[in-house]
C-alpha cells in the first residue's frame, strides 16, 4: 500500500506510538540496558512513529496517485509547491519536486503568477482526470522561477504520463488561427501526429511560426470523457513568450517548385517534412478545400516494372491537396500551391496547404483507363475516365451527398457524388464514369512491395455521369411485380373456374333432382291412374264375391285373394306415396326424421340416432319402409301414443329398433301372419331381401319392440 493510505489522525498515531513504545520498555526491562535508555528509546520511537502516521497529504505525487474512491473521502492536504500555470475561474497548476497538481478556489483568486512559491491546506477533490485539491488556505511564501519543463513527446502527452505538468515539446508549426476572441491556435507537427497548443494570446502578435521548427513550454492537458479517460492531448501556453524558434521559416514564394513524384521519397527531406511548392493543372476543387491537381513537371521515368508487363508512356502524376482555407479554382486552372506533403491512402499528398498564383489555361483531359489500371494505383488522385461502361446497381445518402454502387463486368465500383439533392438516374442505367480515382487503402503484397486494395471514383458534378442506355423496361423490380400481378390474375381464374365448377355441379345436381322428381310423380300418376284402379275394381269384385253362397275350400280361397289384393292395395298406396314424397330422404336418418315429422296429433315419435356409416340406397328403402310399416301397425293395431326409433352401429352390425307403448300382442302367435293381415310378413319379407333379422318382443298391455339387426358386410 502507499503511505497516503496508512494516514491516522493524531490522537489515535499518538496512542498507537505510546503502546508500542510500552511493549518494548516491558520487553527490555530484564536486559542490562538502565532505565534512561529505555526512556529514549520509547520517546525516540514514538515520534517516528506519529511523524509516519501524519494526517496530511503532503506531496502532489501521493495526491494525484489517489483512487477515484479514496479522493471522495475529503482527505487533508497541506502542500508547498510553485505555480506553473493560472487558468482563469479559479484553478491554478502547481509542482513540486514530486509532480503536478491542480488547485480550486471558490471564490476564483485573480492574484496568483507563474512562479509564486505557495503553500496551500485543504482537502481532496475527485477531479476530471485524476484527484486535485480543494483549497481553504493559501499562503504565498514568495516568488521564484516556474517549475522546470520536462521534455516530452507526442506519446508522452497522449499517454497523460505528464499531465497538468509543464513540459518541453519540440516540432514544426502547421497552420496558425485564431481560436477565439484573444486566443491563438497553432498546430504543432511532433513526427507524423500532430498536436493543437491553445495559446492566451491573439495570432496577430505572433512571430512567423508556420514552417518553422519551434521548441515550446507549456501546461500537458487535454480533453477528458465523462469516463475519466483522455481522449486527445493538447498544450496550453499563456503567451507568445513561451513559444521558442529554433530554425525559421522560409518563405513560400521562395521555395523550388518540385515534381509531384519526389515528394516523401528517401533522402528528399527530414521528418517532420517542411512545406514543398508545386505547380499543375487543377482537376478537381471542391468546398470542403480539396483540390486535385495535375502535375506540369516534367513526368519522371516509369518505375520498374515485372518483365511480363509492357512498358507505358510515362505521364504526369496527379496529387490530392487539403487547403487551410477553400479557394475559389475551377478545372483548368494553373495554379502553384504550397504545402506539407503527407501520407494519405496510397499516395503523398499535400496537407494544410495555401494557393500561391492561378490564372486560366486549357480545360485538363481525362486519362483513359480500363477497370485494371483504375484499380492499380498508377491513376490515384488522377482525372481518369473509365473505358468500360458500368451499371448503376443503386445509389443512397450519406453526409457528404450521394454514394452510387454500380458494377462492370464482374467488378464493384463506388462512386461518391458530393450535391445534396438526389441525382436523376434509373437504376439499371448502363454509365460511362468520368472522376477523380481515389485509392482507398493499401495493402503489402508478397516481398515489399504495397498494392493498392480498392478504389473508388469522386465525381465532380452529375455531368460526370453518361448515361448510354436507360434500364430496360422488365427489370427486376418489374418483373417481381408482373409475376405478381399475373400469379394473382391465375389465382383469381383458377378460383373463377372452381367456383363455375361447382355452380354447374349444383345446377345438374338440381337438374338431375327434378328430372327425378317429376319422373317419381309420372310414375306414381302411372300407378295411381292404373294398376291402384285395377286393385280396387278386383276387391270390390271379390267382396261381391264372398256375399254369395260359396263351399268353405271356394270362400277361403276367396278370403285369402282378397287379403293379397289388399296388400297389394297397401304396397301400391306407400308406393304412390313415397314416389310423391317431395322431401327425399338420401340417408336413413333423414328418413327417419321425416317418418317423425309426419306422426299424427296424440302421437310423439322420438330418434335415438347415432351417425352411422354410408349404406346403399335400396338398404335404405327397405329399412325406411320397415320403420313406417311397423310405425303403421303400432298406431292402427296397438293404438300406441308413444314411438321410439332407435337407430345405432357397431363395426360389424347395424341395429334399427322400434319401441311403441301399444297394447302389445302375442308375437309368437302373430307375427307370422293372420289370413288376410300381412304387415309382419312385409317385414320379414324386406329383411331376407337385405340380409337382416328381424325380432319381436311383446307381451299383451307391455307394448312392441321390434328389433332389426343387418351385418354391415353384407
Amino acid at each position: 500500500m502507499t503511505k497516503p493510505e496508512w494516514r491516522m489522525t493524531n490522537g489515535f498515531g499518538w496512542r498507537l506510538a505510546s503502546l508500542i513504545s510500552s511493549f518494548i520498555i516491558a520487553s527490555l526491562r530484564s536486559t542490562l540496558w538502565g532505565s534512561t535508555r529505555f526512556a529514549v528509546l520509547a520517546v525516540s520511537l514514538c515520534s517516528a512513529l506519529h511523524s509516519s502516521f501524519s494526517a496530511e497529504l503532503s506531496r502532489a505525487i501521493d495526491i494525484r496517485t489517489l483512487s477515484y474512491e479514496r479522493s471522495l473521502e475529503k482527505l487533508s492536504v497541506e502542500l508547498t509547491a510553485t505555480v506553473g500555470f493560472v487558468e482563469s475561474g479559479g484553478t491554478v497548476f502547481v509542482q513540486d519536486d514530486s509532480a503536478g497538481t491542480h488547485l480550486h478556489f471558490k471564490p476564483a483568486r485573480n492574484d496568483l503568477r507563474v512562479g509564486d512559491r505557495v503553500r496551500v491546506k485543504g482537502t481532496t477533490l475527485a477531479g476530471l482526470y485524476f484527484p486535485g485539491v480543494d483549497v481553504t488556505e493559501l499562503e504565498i511564501l514568495g516568488h521564484e522561477s516556474p517549475p522546470a519543463a520536462v521534455s516530452a513527446t507526442y506519446d508522452d502527452l497522449a499517454a497523460g504520463r505528464f499531465h497538468y505538468q509543464r513540459v518541453m515539446a519540440e516540432g514544426l508549426g502547421r497552420t496558425l488561427t485564431p481560436l477565439d476572441e484573444n486566443r491563438s491556435l497553432l498546430r504543432l507537427a511532433m513526427g507524423s501526429r500532430v498536436i493543437e497548443v491553445r495559446l492566451d494570446s491573439p495570432p496577430e502578435s505572433a512571430p512567423s511560426v508556420v514552417d518553422a521548427r519551434l521548441r515550446i513550454t507549456a501546461l500537458a492537458a487535454g480533453g477528458i470523457n465523462d469516463r475519466r479517460q483522455l481522449v486527445f492531448p493538447y498544450l496550453r501556453v499563456t503567451d507568445w513568450s513561451d513559444v521558442e524558434i529554433n530554425q525559421p521559416t522560409t518563405a513560400p514564394e521562395s521555395l523550388p517548385i518540385i515534381s509531384v513524384a519526389t515528394l516523401l521519397r528517401f533522402g528528399a527531406a527530414d521528418e517532420p517534412h517542411h512545406r514543398a511548392r508545386i505547380r499543375g493543372t487543377v482537376l478537381a476543387a471542391f468546398n470542403d478545400g480539396r483540390v486535385f491537381l495535375r502535375d506540369s513537371t516534367p513526368p519522371p521515368p516509369p518505375r520498374e516494372k515485372p518483365k511480363d508487363e509492357p512498358p507505358k508512356p510515362p505521364q504526369s502524376p496527379s496529387i490530392a491537396i487539403r487547403l487551410t482555407t477553400p479557394v475559389n479554382l475551377t478545372p483548368g486552372h494553373l495554379a502553384e500551391i504550397t504545402g506539407f506533403p503527407v501520407m494519405t491512402g496510397f499516395s503523398a499528398s499535400l496537407a494544410d496547404s495555401l494557393v500561391l498564383s492561378a490564372e486560366p489555361a486549357e480545360l485538363p483531359a481525362a486519362s483513359l483507363v480500363s477497370l485494371k489500371e483504375f484499380q492499380d494505383g498508377s491513376h490515384d488522385a488522377d482525372l481518369v475516365q473509365l473505358t468500360d461502361p458500368a451499371v448503376l446497381n443503386d445509389y443512397f445518402r450519406t453526409n457528404d451527398g450521394y454514394e452510387l454502387r454500380l458494377t462492370s463486368g464482374s467488378t464493384s465500383i463506388r462512386a461518391f457524388l458530393l450535391q445534396t439533392s438526389a441525382p436523376s438516374l434509373e437504376i439499371g442505367s448502363s454509365c460511362k464514369l468520368t472522376g477523380i480515382c481515389l485509392v482507398e487503402s493499401a495493402t503489402t503484397d508478397k516481398g515489399f512491395r504495397s498494392e493498392p486494395d480498392r478504389a473508388s471514383l469522386l465525381l465532380r458534378s452529375i455531368n460526370d455521369i453518361q448515361v448510354l442506355s436507360t434500364a430496360p423496361f422488365w427489370d427486376a423490380k418489374r418483373l417481381v411485380i408482373a409475376i405478381t400481378i399475373l400469379g394473382a390474375l391465375v389465382s383469381l381464374t383458377l378460383f373463377w373456374i372452381t367456383q363455375q365448377r361447382r355452380q354447374i355441379t349444383r345446377l345438374e345436381r338440381k337438374i338431375v333432382q327434378q328430372a327425378t322428381l317429376e319422373e317419381r310423380q309420372r310414375i306414381a300418376r302411372e300407378f295411381h291412374d292404373t294398376l291402384e284402379q285395377e286393385l280396387t275394381g278386383l276387391s270390390l269384385r271379390l267382396d261381391a264375391a264372398t256375399t254369395r253362397p260359396l263351399e268353405d275350400k271356394a270362400r277361403t280361397l276367396l278370403e285369402t285373394s282378397r287379403s293379397l289384393v289388399s296388400r297389394i292395395q297397401s304396397e301400391a298406396r306407400n308406393l304412390v306415396s313415397d314416389l310423391r314424397d317431395t322431401e327425399h330422404a338420401t340417408t336413413l336418418a333423414e328418413a327417419l326424421q321425416l317418418l317423425a315429422d309426419r306422426a299424427p296429433d296424440g302421437v310423439a315419435i322420438t330418434l335415438d340416432i347415432t351417425p352411422i356409416p354410408p349404406i346403399p340406397s335400396p338398404v335404405t328403402h327397405h329399412l325406411r319402409m320397415i320403420a313406417q310399416e311397423a310405425i303403421t301397425n303400432a298406431l292402427k293395431h296397438a293404438q300406441a301414443t308413444a314411438i321410439t326409433l332407435h337407430l345405432s352401429t357397431t363395426p360389424s352390425l347395424l341395429t334399427l329398433r322400434i319401441i311403441d307403448n301399444g297394447c302389445g300382442f302375442a308375437a309368437e302367435a302373430e307375427t307370422h301372419g293372420k289370413p288376410g293381415h300381412f304387415g309382419c310378413i312385409g317385414i320379414r319379407e324386406r329383411c331376407r331381401k337385405i340380409g337382416a333379422e328381424a325380432e319381436w318382443k311383446s307381451q299383451p298391455g307391455q307394448g312392441t319392440n321390434i328389433t332389426i339387426t343387418l351385418p354391415l358386410t353384407s
